[in-house]
């Protein structure tokens, strides 16, 4: 008996063994337990990872009860979160869904098993088809992460112009790490928005648009109402004239850039897109006269208006060589106060532009192994003016920016003003803190020269010079501030300034706004005493902290800001309707300390104050200004402005 089950055990495992060695086995055991993986998740029959594979990320999606859903998982590298100029390049390449590195759809248990590589990741769990829960930095490995599907966050803005609220604008709301199309809304008639549902982030990115205005993109805090400025896009008509008549072919522009447009035979022109942000001034010009004309900020599409011309002017300019005579090869001439002049070098150092409104005009003329020139020329109108310009030989300014200890300082930033030098430039210097900057003239120059971490030094040079300069930088004090609520949340858009204590005691140095997690961060400070204090929307402002900051390692101070009580309420006309874009002013002592505007529906909310009375002026054009006291807290005020006209 005994020996017949050996003999049946053997059989056993021979047969198993001839199984596992049949074609196709292993492949089929293999592709289950893929399957396993793929479809339910972890599982501890899954296959070794591949080298590329060294780590995995595992986890569970389930909602705020713990109940599993069933949900589809990417993986994203993580990254930085994205900034402002970040978001305009994301969305002029419509690339407003960054690729995932690896994703998988949950089974019915919500579990799941993403293969990566071994690095930090963003997971983000989507149900049906819209991001309902996310995890930020998470480390592939052993450990287990929890996706858990939220009703979400909620934000609240509105979209205005120069004008007002901004009817019917589209916005694109856009996670930030990592970049996600999130909600896709309207703006309503007063231009007020809100977007449920979103992924917990300390920051969106919101990318708006409307008919009539051009497109805007912002970062907004998830924390308080987010405002959206759009750039107005309105239509201008008019007619281009010369001498009275039409000026068919006159090519019309905006000074600066902008749309462009040609009269057509009876001297008339369109131009669509225009900024209304700000004072416009149109450009015309034709064969032989220009024109221009300064529209003030426009509120809506204007027509009707024509542009004279008059007699243009030009200029020739011989670029020739101070001792010799001889024209240069390879000059360039520029005019820096009106960029959108073309020059066109007709042969080797010779030059035109025209036409020319009439009048001075500013050039910039240069050489290579010449020292730049400028000149004031004046330019006549129904001529060209012809002039020739010397340019000497360069001067060379060279040397050293050195440390503390005597050590060439890489990197340092050289600021050069002067004679040749359109608006300054900036030279970097190289290994042992060595620099050279060539094509300076026998002028005046004045020096200024940055480096983190160093004080920055001013000094004005003449040229040439017999020796080669060189200039020792200081070592600056730092300051690290972090700004706090009373439960110990970071505030972030904190204003925090740094008062100077000693000599010339109450100057505020330095102010900056706080980050997403409620610091800033000041360098290059004059080593000494100071105070730093903060405030913020909604809060109260912090008590001054004094701070000794001696060298360049940063002093960490934290403030800490207390919220503030609020008063709200609705401002009316004389007949009782909701009274839309009035100001509410606080005042303090012979001044205002806030302001809030009224919405479409007359609402305002003014916080961050103190207990106690206070005194508000009611003010919207057109009406007479009212002055009330009011106790501080208080909800539901109702302010009425006088008739339209009245005393």
């Amino acid at each position: 008996m005994r020996y017949g089950l050996v003999a049946a055990g053997a059989l056993l495992l021979l047969l198993a063994l001839l199984l596992a060695l049949a074609p196709g086995g292993t492949e089929r055991r293999r592709a289950s337990a893929k399957t396993r993986a793929a479809g339910t998740g972890p599982d501890a029959s899954a296959p070794a990872l591949a080298a590329h594979e060294r780590a995995a990320l595992r986890g569970w999606v389930q909602d705020a009860r713990g109940l599993p859903m069933a949900a589809r998982v990417l993986a994203f590298e993580a990254g930085p979160a994205l900034t402002r100029e970040g978001l305009e390049q994301h969305v002029a390449a419509q690339a407003l869904e960054a690729p995932a590195r690896a994703t998988v759809t949950t089974g019915p248990d919500g579990a799941f098993l993403l293969r990566v590589p071994e690095g930090r990741y963003h997971l983000l769990a989507e149900v049906d088809g819209r991001p309902a829960a996310l995890a930020l930095e998470v480390e592939a490995g052993a450990s287990e992460v929890r996706l858990v599907v939220t009703d979400g966050e909620r934000l609240t803005g509105q979209v205005v112009d120069v004008a007002g609220g901004v009817a019917r604008a589209h916005l694109t709301v856009v996670s930030l790490t990592p970049v996600r199309r999130l909600r896709e809304v309207e703006s309503d008639e007063t231009g007020a928005f809100e977007v449920e549902g979103l992924l917990p982030q300390a920051r969106y990115g919101v990318w708006a648009r409307a008919a009539g205005h051009g497109s805007r993109g912002v970062l907004v805090a998830a924390s308080r109402p987010a405002t959206v400025m759009l750039p107005c896009a309105l239509r201008v008509e008019g007619r281009v004239l010369e001498r009275g008549v039409a000026a068919p072919g006159a090519r019309v522009r905006p000074r600066g850039g902008g749309p462009e447009a040609r009269a057509d035979s009876a001297g008339r022109f369109v131009l669509e897109g225009l900024d209304c942000s700000g004072r416009t001034e149109l450009l015309a010009e034709s064969a032989t006269g220009v024109g221009e004309r300064a529209l003030e900020p426009l509120s809506e599409d204007i027509s009707g208006f024509d542009i004279s011309l008059e007699s243009a002017g030009g200029l020739r300019v011989r670029v020739v060589e101070a001792r010799s005579g001889r024209l240069l090869e390879g000059a360039s001439v520029q005019s820096p106060a009106v960029p959108e002049v073309v020059w066109r070098e007709e042969d080797v150092g010779r030059f035109r532009a025209a036409p020319l409104m009439p009048g001075p005009h500013a050039l910039l003329v240069r050489a290579p192994g010449h020292g730049a020139v400028q000149r004031l020329l004046e330019v006549r109108a129904g001529a060209e003016t012809e002039v020739e310009l010397e340019l000497p030989p360069e001067s060379v300014l060279a040397g050293r920016i050195l440390g503390p200890e005597g050590l060439g300082m890489q990197g340092a930033r050289l600021h050069l003003l002067g004679p040749g030098l359109s608006g300054g430039e900036v030279f970097l210097t190289g290994a042992q803190g060595r620099f050279e900057v060539r094509g300076l003239a026998e002028e005046t120059y004045e020096l200024r020269v940055e480096r983190p971490g160093s004080l920055s030094v001013t000094q004005e040079l003449r040229l040439p010079r017999s020796e080669p300069l060189e200039l020792s930088l200081a070592p600056a004090a730092a300051v690290a501030v972090k700004v706090l609520g009373a439960r110990g949340e970071p505030v972030e858009d904190a204003s925090v300034s740094l008062t100077w204590v000693g000599e010339g005691r109450g100057e505020t140095v330095r102010e900056a706004v706080t980050d997403a997690r409620g610091g800033v961060h000041f360098g290059g400070l004059v080593p000494g005493s100071y105070l730093a204090k903060a405030r913020a929307p909604g809060y109260l402002p912090s008590e001054p902290v004094p701070v000794e900051a001696w060298d360049e390692e940063a002093v960490p101070v934290s403030l800490v800001l207390r919220e503030g009580l609020t008063l709200s309420g609705r401002v009316r006309d004389a007949r009782g309707l909701p009274a839309a874009e009035a100001d509410v002013v606080l005042m303090g002592e012979a001044t205002s300390v806030g302001r809030a505007r009224t919405d479409g529906q007359g609402r305002f909310t003014l916080s961050g104050l103190g207990p106690g009375r206070v005194r508000l002026l009611v003010e919207k054009f057109g009406h007479p200004m009212r002055e009330v006291e009011v106790e501080v807290p208080a909800s539901n005020l109702e302010l009425m402005l006088g008739g339209p006209g009245s005393e």
